[in-house]
């Protein structure tokens, strides 16, 4: 990513409300700023603002579950489902 614009969230996300609150902030910032069409991700609690907050200003949400949860969903899979306009990998597991 040498020479891309990067941000950084605020970790841990797993059930720490504090970040969530920060996160979600970051998300409204940054998505208001760069304005996405899609927003793609394949995981991790900083992912669930952007895609909440991507979805109310109007971006196509891609979801990809990672590769080693080949047996149950992730907690940031079963929150996402229900808003993301494509979900690859384990759909028969949430529905």
């Amino acid at each position: 990513l040498n020479g891309e614009k990067t941000y950084w969230g605020h970790y841990p996300t797993n059930r720490n409300i504090k970040n969530l609150i920060k996160n979600t902030f970051l998300a409204i910032k940054i998505l208001i700023e760069e304005r996405p069409d899609i927003i793609v991700s394949t995981g991790a609690g900083v992912a669930v603002p952007f895609f909440y907050i991507g979805k109310l200003l109007g971006a196509k949400l891609i979801y990809m579950e990672v590769y080693d949860r080949i047996d149950s969903p992730t907690l940031t899979g079963k929150i996402v489902y229900p808003i993301v306009d494509a979900f690859a990998q384990l759909i028969y597991k949430y529905q």
